[in-house]
């Protein structure tokens, strides 16, 4: 309320007598239900045992309030950290306020550096969130600094940056790992993770942080979101350190305002690491204000949350209603506070400027909702600058009709601005040029100065309307004589979709194109329409990762068009194939491209992930039809390498290599993919100097753009190329190097590649017994991730193995199985030909599979795989 009524003064006018005042209405048992909830957690935190050590105990840090749009819960939850703050004794209370409708504000990453920003301000001690941090960073963001990750978005750079969240958190690094510091800034990943290994290596060595329970596991566990959604116990950790270290226990409050959003997910992954850090954190009072009661104590919750039930969350069950903290129904106003709000909001020489027939007639119409009352104030203003006296015949009606006067008060132009606001969550002035182009500038600027508009200049769409005052402008403006048909909603939807994708340009990072791309999928399921540069950056927040933060536009709209069905459908079956669900990936995106022109973008990404997940599932030869079909369309580049890699599968190595020879990758990665699949292909055909060559370009490019994972990899295929030279120690330190950095940046298949090239090498020099181990550790590691491709490799080792020890009988048993495993995944098949001139000469090798185009011939090739191999 205060922001409108300020705002309400510059727009009354300089003659006016009329003086708009700050107000907050008191909500005497909100208020004081907040002021007891504090007390009652600090009584509960000076305990014998720690909540946060003894995580068993039932958490009583959650103070809800919940209630319809407009019934005042977002001011109530800003006055309450008004008080907490003016009320603060020096350094002894911290405050951080989310609001969850903003864009990314449920993302695991940003809403704990969120937190940690907001405990800055009590120290730049926290050490054990810090040092986890930083760990989880160096490997989950290679090459990406954290400094930049801040800064992308408006919320966290203006709170990182108020403390100095990344220097704190640099020096927590510096002090306990004073070598290795540098490598937080992310610009090189092989100093970032130099970092974590040196953490690591002092916490298994028991010399860091030992008194801290499960920090060793953090430090230890991947670096997921999973693992991410626990770090809230490290900052509850560290802030009971602070307050052991003496002095008073700070209070700290944690605001979560428009907590419903969470609801309107699909699942309820992001509300699952949300009540993750609410109950990790039991030395932190959460104020949730929302729509919707939290359900998290009732019996019987399904097992989408982890702490659920009464004994969790024993004041949060509805059968409480006495002890604090714990939810609360916000109600609407009483007559009696409603009329000291209108008493107080305008005033004329200290008295009322609100005659009390008009104050009457807008607590009538009101029935105690809030918002109703800023309306009727901003509507009285605006009748006063325009000269006249308002009367009571001039308020009153239901909400509708008073959003009605709303926009009747507005010149025409203002009208259409209002509604195009309503149409979207955020706008800017150069958001309302697109979706009203034929209106100047001045027109604009003034509608912006309108008070019921809220800014936040932390956004770079500053500007929005209540929610529940945009349904009720739809609502109203049916009723208008000029008022918009379904068509100018979808015309000028149009027009904003079109300006959200002007917006991002060819050099947009992932953070504009998941914030434009929210707002685009609400307004083409609310409103019909569709522009495809929504796929594309569809594609490249699934090429980053972050496929997991696209779903929040996607979960309203109930449009009946079929681009915006597909994408939807693109989304989920991203979602289900990154989740080891490829056969329902299968089922989802087959068909989703039927109502759709096949060379639109949006069908190419429908048919690009169907192909992924036909590949994922081992369907190479249906992956590739459709592979092929994308070449000359919008993911061709894409098509094109996964083709190649089809080629080289099946054998095809001419075609392949013309390709991969043919062309540069685009970005690096893709360039060090390129080198790693032509040395592949000059590997397999034994021709190991250039395949080297290859590999070692890929590590050189992989150091250089700081890569760790892409140069893993390319160490794991120089091991799985040396080992067929002879030289041991090549291998090993290939190998060596390949597992320092796959400890860091995990992937489980190089590690069955990397042991088999150890299987291969042991087998070359004859030492059965170490060859033997390795490749019962290949497969065995194959079968604990489901890689069948681990066994082929096995297989190869085996027979080399069992031709070296003289038992034939067993090697031809093995090739026969290697025979059976390639021919039904339709790829690797030329292994067995590689084989057989190690069993049978190079002639019944080159008879056996005559499909496979070698380099230069089969003869030449099969030719060198058999001096490699074991004397016949």
């Amino acid at each position: 309320m205060a922001r409108v009524n300020l705002r309400a003064a510059f727009i009354s006018g300089t003659s006016s007598t009329v003086s708009a005042q700050q107000v907050f209405t008191n909500r005497t048992d909100e208020v004081a239900a907040f002021d007891r909830a504090l007390t009652e957690l600090r009584r509960t935190l000076d305990t014998e045992i720690s909540p946060v050590v003894d995580r068993a105990q039932g958490r009583r840090n959650v103070l809800a309030y919940y209630g319809v749009g407009g019934i005042g819960k977002t001011t109530l939850s800003q006055e309450l950290e008004r008080r907490l703050l003016a009320d603060a004794d020096g350094r002894n209370a911290v405050s951080v306020r989310i609001d969850l409708a903003e864009d990314g504000a449920s993302d695991i990453e940003t809403l704990l550096l969120r937190l940690r920003a907001g405990m800055g301000a009590l120290g730049n001690r926290w050490p054990a969130f810090d040092l986890a941090l930083a760990s989880y960073w160096a490997r989950a963001h290679p090459g990406e600094a954290l400094q930049d990750f801040l800064d992308a978005s408006p919320a966290v750079r203006r709170a990182a940056r108020s403390v100095g969240l990344s220097e704190q958190i640099a020096a927590s690094v510096e002090h306990f790992a004073p070598d290795e510091a540098g490598g937080l800034a992310g610009l090189a990943q092989r100093a970032a993770l130099a970092t974590y290994r040196a953490i690591r290596n002092r916490v298994r060595e028991g010399r860091l942080l030992s008194e801290c329970e499960l920090f060793a596991e953090l430090i230890e566990a991947d670096a997921t979101y999973e693992t991410l959604s626990f770090f809230p116990y490290l900052l509850a950790w560290d802030l009971e350190q602070q307050q052991s270290r003496g002095g008073r226990r700070p209070d700290v409050c944690v605001f979560l305002d428009t907590f419903e959003v969470l609801g309107s997910h699909a699942d309820r992954v992001a509300e699952q690491y949300l009540q993750r850090c609410v109950y990790l954190m039991p030395n932190t009072l959460f104020v949730i204000t929302g729509r919707n009661r939290i359900d998290w104590a009732d019996t019987g919750m399904s097992g989408e949350l982890d702490f659920t039930g009464p004994e969790r969350w024993p004041n949060l069950h509805f059968s409480n209603d006495t002890a604090e903290p714990r939810q609360h129904l916000v109600g609407y106003l009483s007559d009696s506070d409603a009329e000291r709000y209108l008493c107080e909001a305008l005033t004329r020489d200290g008295e009322p400027a609100m005659p009390a027939p008009v104050r009457e007639r807008i607590i009538s119409g009101a029935q105690g909702l809030p918002l109703y009352l800023d309306l009727s104030v901003s509507h009285f203003v605006e009748l006063l600058s325009r000269g006249r006296q308002p009367s009571e015949d001039d308020f009153g009606g239901s909400f509708t009709a008073v959003a009605t006067r709303s926009i009747r008060d507005l010149p025409r132009e203002e009208r259409d601005l209002v509604r195009t606001a309503a149409l979207v969550d955020r706008v800017d002035a150069g958001l309302l040029r697109s979706g009203q182009p034929s209106l100047p500038d001045g027109c604009v600027a003034r509608f912006l100065r309108r008070p019921f508009l809220t800014h936040d200049d932390a956004y770079d769409l500053p500007y929005a309307l209540h929610m529940a005052l945009r349904v009720a402008i739809m609502d109203a403006d049916r009723g208008l004589a000029d008022g918009w048909s379904d068509h100018d909603r979808r015309e000028v939807a149009a027009r904003l979709l079109r300006a959200l994708g002007d917006r991002l340009g060819p050099s947009a990072d992932r953070t504009a194109a998941a914030q434009s791309l929210e707002s685009g999928l609400k307004l083409s399921g609310t409103y019909g329409v569709f522009e495809s540069w929504m796929a594309r950056a569809v594609q490249q927040l699934v090429e980053a990762g972050q496929w997991t933060q696209i779903g929040a536009g996607l979960t309203s709209g109930q449009s009946g068009v079929p681009e915006f069905r597909a994408i939807r459908a693109a989304v989920q079956g991203v979602q289900l194939r990154r989740t080891g669900r490829a056969p329902e990936a299968v089922r989802l995106l087959d068909g989703a491209d039927t109502d759709l022109d096949p060379g639109s973008p949006v069908a190419q990404l429908v048919r690009l992930h169907l192909a992924h997940a036909l590949r994922n599932q081992g369907d190479y030869t249906k992956a590739a039809e459709f592979y092929r079909h994308l070449l000359d369309g919008e993911f061709g580049a894409a098509a094109r390498y996964w083709l190649c890699d089809h080629d080289y599968l099946n054998g095809r190595f001419r075609a392949a290599l013309h390709t991969l020879l043919s062309e540069e990758g685009g970005s690096p990665a893709e360039e060090g993919e390129r080198l790693r699949l032509i040395g592949h292909i000059w590997r397999v055909n034994a021709r190991f100097s250039e395949a080297t060559a290859a590999y070692r370009e890929a590590i050189t490019l992989a150091r250089a753009e700081g890569l760790a994972a892409a140069e893993a990899k390319a160490l794991v295929n120089l091991a799985q190329t040396a080992c067929w030279s002879g030289d041991g120690s090549a291998v090993s330190t290939a190998a060596a190097q390949a597992r320092e950095l796959l400890d860091l940046v995990p992937n489980p298949v190089e590690l069955v590649k990397v042991r088999s090239a150890e299987a291969m090498a042991s087998a070359t020099a004859g030492d059965s017994a170490a060859a033997g181990e390795a490749i019962r550790d290949t497969r065995r590691l194959a079968d604990s991730i489901g890689y069948r491709g681990g066994h082929n490799l096995a297989d190869v080792a085996q027979v080399l193995l069992s031709c070296r020890l003289g038992d034939l009988e067993s090697a031809h048993r093995t090739r026969s199985e290697l025979d059976i495993r390639t021919s039904e995944s339709g790829g690797n098949t030329y292994w067995v030909p590689i084989v057989t001139s190690w069993l049978d000469g190079v002639e019944a090798a080159a008879a056996h599979t005559p499909s496979v185009d070698w380099i230069d011939g089969a003869a030449a090739a099969l030719v060198r795989w058999a001096r490699v191999g074991p004397p016949r």
